[in-house]
Order: C-alpha cells, then sequence, then structure tokens
C-alpha cells in the first residue's frame, strides 16, 4: 500500500522516496543497459572453457573398432532399399527393404505406419517409420539409447548416407558385448514429425499407430543428418528444441571432443574456429554470429535434424549434419538432378563418422543414471566454451526491471495534478478523490486488456474451428485475420476513448499503459527462465516498444502520428512479413509457406510456445500500444 500511495504525497520510506523521484530516469538507463549486456556476451570473458561434470563417461577411453570390411559392407545393404526410391520413391516397399536389413542384421523390428495433418483442418497425411532394436546381452531392456535419421535432411536432399551409415553401424554393434543399454535404430520418411508420430506410440499414447517391439526408457538419442557427398570436412552439431529446450552440456560436449579425437571436428552449427591469429573484432563477431544463430533457433522453432521432438520427452538429444564442400561433385551433382540417389561416401569417411558415433554410444553406455550433473540452461558462444545461465540471465532482469520502474513511475503520476499534492491539511479530501478516479478508470483500463486478449484468443482458436479450405493457403488467410482483428479492435477502443469526455476521462493512458507494462515484465522474468533466447526476442519486437510508447504527455498529432507508424512498423505483420527470408528462409513468393503456417505446424505437432505467445502476448500488446498513443 505505501508503494502504491506513495505517489499521492504519503510518506514512505526514504528508498521509495529516492525511486519515485528518479523513477522517470531510470527506466531508460536499464533497459540500455540489458542491452549492452547482451552485446558484452560474445566477449571470452564471459564464457567459460567446456568441462565434463559426469566422469563415468570417459569419453574417447576405449579404442574404437568400427571400420572392418563387414562393417563397411553392411553399408551397401541398403541398396536394396533404393530400388524402391529410384521407382517413384514408394515409401512402403522402402520401408519394407529396410525392414528386412534390420531382420537380417538380427534387431527386433517393425513398421509403423501413422497418418498426421501438417494444420488442423487441412487433411491428413500417410508417413512410414521403421525401427529395429538391439537386445544389450547385459541388460534386461530397462534402458535404451536410440540413433535416428530421416531419408531427407531438413534442405529436402536425400540423407541416404546417414541410411547406410546405420546399417553399417547395426552390423558393427549386433558383433559386440559390452552393451548394458539396448540401441534402437529409427528410420521416418516425414522428418520431426515421424519421429513425434514413433514417440507417442512408444511411450503408450493412443495414437492410433501403436508399436508393439519396445526397449526401456531412452537415455540419450542421436539424429544423423548426411547430405551427398565424398567426403565431409567437419560435422555440424545443431542441439536447440522447438520451444528452446536443450539437452544436457556434458552430451555436446562429449560430441566434440570424440569427433576432434576422431580427425573429423564437429562445430556448433557447423561454424568453424577462427585461427589462433586472427583478431579481437573477428573472434567477437564470430561468437556474435553463433549466438545469434541460436538465438534464431530457440526463439522461432527453426531447427536441423529430427532431434528435437526428443527433448520434449526429457531425451537428451542432438543432430550431427555432415560439412559438405562447395567444391564436391557429389554434392554438385546431386544438386543439379534435385532428389537422387547419391554414390557411398569414401571409406575414409565412413570409417571417421563411425568411429565418432561408436564411441560416443559407448560413453553413453557407461551412463549409470539420467544426465544430470552438467547445465540444461546454456549459451554457447564458441566451439568448447559456454556461458552458465548466471552469466546472461542479468541482462533480461535488466529488461524486466526497466518496465517495473517506468510502470511504477506512471502509476504514481497517474490522474491530475491536485491528487499528488503533499499538503497535510488535504489528504482525507485528496485520498477520497483518488479513490474515485479509480473506481472510475481502473474497470475500463482492465477492461481495455481483457477485450484485446479475448480477440487474441479468439485469432488462436480461429485455425482449430475454419473450414479446411481456408487455411490451404495460410499466408494471406493469416493477415487478413490479423488485420480484420485488429481493424475491429482498434474501432471499438478508439470508440471508448472518443466517446469519454475529456474532462472526465474514462481511462487514464499512465495507468493503462503501466497495467500493461507490469503483465509484460511478469511474462518476460517467467519466459527467460524457460527460453532465454524467446524472452529476449519479445522485449526486442514488444516490451521495448511498449517501452518507447509515448515517451511524454504529447498533445500535437504529429507526435500522436509518429508514435503509430513507429507500432506499425514493429506489429506482427510487418515483423512476419520481414522475417519470411531474414529469418526463416522462406521464399518470398511461395504464398503456399507462411510464418503463421509455421508456427501453427509447431504448435499444434510440438506444442510451441510461439504461436500461442504471438496470438496472446505479442499482437494484444502491439494493439495497447496504439490505444495508450491514441488517448487523449
Amino acid at each position: 500500500m505505501a508503494l502504491v500511495l506513495s505517489g499521492q504525497g504519503e510518506k514512505t520510506s526514504p528508498i521509495l522516496e529516492w525511486i519515485r523521484k528518479y523513477s522517470a530516469y531510470l527506466c531508460y538507463p536499464l533497459a540500455l543497459a540489458g542491452i549492452i549486456w547482451l552485446l558484452l556476451l560474445p566477449l571470452q570473458n564471459f564464457s567459460r572453457r567446456a568441462y565434463f561434470s559426469e566422469n563415468a563417461m570417459m569419453p574417447g577411453q576405449a579404442h574404437s573398432m568400427f571400420g572392418a570390411d563387414e562393417h563397411i559392407a553392411a553399408t551397401s545393404m541398403i541398396d536394396s532399399a533404393l530400388a524402391a526410391e529410384e521407382k517413384g520413391r514408394d515409401s512402403d516397399a522402402r520401408a519394407k527393404a529396410l525392414f528386412n536389413v534390420f531382420e537380417e542384421l538380427g534387431l527386433d523390428s517393425e513398421i509403423q505406419r501413422f497418418k498426421f495433418e501438417e494444420v488442423p483442418g487441412v487433411g491428413e497425411t500417410e508417413g512410414t517409420n521403421v525401427h529395429g532394436i538391439l537386445r544389450a546381452p547385459r541388460s534386461d531392456a530397462v534402458e535404451a539409447l536410440l540413433i535416428a535419421a530421416s531419408w531427407t535432411t531438413s534442405a529436402n536432399k536425400t540423407n541416404i548416407n546417414a541410411v547406410r551409415l546405420m546399417a553399417g553401424l547395426a552390423k558393427y554393434a549386433s558383433e559386440q558385448t559390452y552393451w548394458a543399454k539396448d540401441v534402437i535404430f529409427v528410420v521416418t520418411d516425414s522428418g520431426e514429425k515421424g519421429i513425434e508420430a514413433w514417440l507417442k506410440a512408444y511411450h503408450g499414447a493412443n495414437s492410433g499407430a501403436p508399436i508393439h517391439v519396445r526397449s526401456g526408457l531412452i537415455q540419450a538419442a542421436m539424429s544423423l543428418e548426411l547430405p551427398a557427398a565424398t567426403k565431409y570436412s567437419g560435422l555440424g552439431v545443431f542441439f536447440e528444441g522447438k520451444s528452446g529446450e536443450l539437452p544436457n552440456l556434458d552430451f555436446v560436449n562429449i560430441v566434440q571432443r570424440i569427433s576432434q579425437l576422431e580427425h573429423i571436428p564437429a562445430f556448433l552449427h557447423g561454424m568453424r574456429d577462427l585461427p589462433r591469429g586472427a583478431s579481437f573484432i573477428d573472434r567477437y563477431m564470430r561468437s556474435a554470429h553463433l549466438l545469434l544463430r541460436q538465438v534464431r533457433s530457440q526463439a522461432i522453432g527453426l531447427t536441423v535434424g529430427v532431434h528435437a521432438p526428443f527433448l520434449r520427452y526429457r531425451i537428451d538429444a542432438l543432430t550431427i549434419s555432415g560439412i559438405v564442400s562447395q567444391d564436391d561433385p557429389i554434392a554438385l551433382q546431386s544438386s543439379a538432378a534435385g532428389f537422387m540417389v547419391p554414390e557411398a561416401l569414401s571409406q575414409v569417411t565412413i570409417r571417421a563418422l563411425g568411429r565418432t558415433i561408436e564411441s560416443t554410444m559407448r560413453s553413453l553406455n557407461n551412463l549409470l543414471e539420467h544426465f544430470h550433473q552438467s547445465f540444461f540452461f546454456y549459451i554457447l558462444p564458441a566451439n568448447q566454451r559456454y556461458i552458465s545461465i548466471g552469466d546472461y540471465i542479468p541482462a533480461a532482469g535488466l529488461m524486466v526491471a526497466s518496465l517495473l520502474v517506468q510502470a511504477m513511475h506512471l502509476w504514481w503520476m497517474q490522474g491530475t495534478d491536485d491528487l499528488r499534492s503533499s499538503n497535510p491539511r488535504t489528504r482525507i479530501e485528496r485520498m477520497n478523490k483518488y479513490y474515485s478516479f479509480l473506481r472510475r478508470t481502473l474497470p475500463n483500463g482492465l477492461g481495455i486488456i481483457l477485450r484485446v486478449h479475448a480477440l487474441g484468443v479468439l485469432l488462436l482458436a480461429i485455425p482449430l474451428i475454419v473450414p479446411h479450405a481456408v487455411l490451404t493457403h495460410t499466408t494471406s488467410t493469416a493477415y487478413v485475420f490479423t488485420v480484420t482483428l485488429a481493424s475491429i479492435s482498434m474501432v471499438l477502443h478508439v470508440s471508448d476513448v472518443y466517446w469519454a469526455s475529456k474532462k472526465r476521462a474514462l481511462v487514464d493512458w499512465r495507468q493503462l499503459k503501466a497495467l500493461v507494462e507490469v503483465y509484460m515484465a511478469v511474462m518476460l522474468a517467467c519466459l527467460s527462465v524457460m527460453n532465454f533466447s524467446l524472452a529476449v526476442t519479445m522485449f526486442a519486437i514488444a516490451g521495448l516498444p511498449l517501452l518507447l510508447t509515448r515517451v511524454c504527455n504529447y498533445t500535437t498529432k504529429a507526435h500522436r502520428v509518429a508514435n503509430l507508424v513507429f507500432l506499425m512498423a514493429t506489429s506482427p505483420i510487418c515483423i512476419l512479413g520481414l522475417s519470411r527470408t531474414a529469418l526463416l528462409g522462406l521464399n518470398p513468393l511461395d504464398f503456399a509457406s507462411s510464418p503463421f503456417r509455421l508456427f501453427l505446424e509447431n504448435f499444434h505437432h510440438f506444442s510451441s510456445l510461439i504461436y500461442p505467445l504471438l496470438c496472446l502476448v505479442y499482437w494484444p500488446v502491439n494493439l495497447l500500444c496504439m490505444v495508450i498513443a491514441l488517448i487523449p
């Protein structure tokens, strides 16, 4: 209560008096300090050298034995599945051929046929998964490790090299007796959606496509993505989930350490290390580029490989992707011919890749319990370096503090000047006017906030209730929905504002902005713990425009128009339109795909937070900023 009434001349503590006095000047330095903190993260002083917290894994301590002639020959066993691929890429024939290969290698195998919808109400698509389980001779099928691959890469190119290598690994693993965990091999023809369907069935969900050949609790999973090439100059490690989930840091460190020992180094997001003599600016820009890639992946949900669905089930997973040289002849031939069956990798590359995965699986085989000792919240500015949550979370704290400080200042400054008098003789009269002011304006301000969010709920629910044909091409439809609802909302709010008398206003813009800022600050504080990258992105596109909306009590129409133009430039329509090519990599002329459709797919299949936040937070806050700018 002292905090609420301190702006009405009530005596409070010296700290509150100091905050009230300087609150108008503190919010912007706090936001600037948060941005500067983010800019300091690429510096080497902010990161630490990576290390292993789980000593039992002993990465690289065992002698790798993959690479015998029979293992290399096993990779060609998968060529029987390629005949179906060459004859129209028949999914069923290809799945049966792969099933026969797994059976010949001694795996307990099964084919899963399932159906899924790209987005709700558009129609079902059929998919096929094939999995084989190598039963560990030293366990009772309580725990398992998993290797997964899709028939196509994230760039929609053939991923047959990964399936070939998987067959060679299955042949090698079936000859060994040291396995303490079952090893599961999964191949899908539907990418992440196929893996999600397999995981639902594996964990007993009623998905309509059950599987009967199962193992135990999956401790860790690796996804392989090996494009057509003669050899790879290195490996790329991708580890982000659809909603910002991350595997245990020890898992990432294992892959990087072992790949270095096998002379096929793995780089985060495929970005190589700079030479030792690189300048300070080059190192800073390289680290900043890598951090921005991670922010994009975690904030938008763009992932490489099929590892992301495993993270939703608390299964540590990542993707290993081959880095192809630009002048590789097989890669150039494959790009020119489209989807084709390439020649096999060189034996040297197969041995290096196989030993890297073998050694990684043997380290995972040593786990006595689930990954738990190392970090689950981190960002990686460089290979073999990390930034823990304690070092980067202050940036989000400063951004949240800037919103709260400005909200306190606006709350203290709401109403007319006579409500903030410090004359003790008029205390009772002043408090009565203040409470009368709150009773008149607070319900109206809360009503505007609830009305905008009710329209946001409608936007969230529209794709679930519209006819099939409406969402077939989602780009224009989504924008029309957004513009229509925004127009209706603005008409309602503007009518509320201008029907009110200026002498007896029904809504106070300071009070409304303070309420929205408190709501935004609480949301960002909660989101920063779960997904720091998404929280920073939300502050950049919604929190910062809210902070800068109506920085003073302007009265001219030019200021109001300039503020509205700024808010339109940061609205969801403009941001999503600009992000089609810059962030999402979508073709500007491809009207069958859109950010709206991508976010809706991720929400429908993987419960991603992006689409709900777009409808329930970003869009309503942007509209509320426009209302604040229009209030007299």
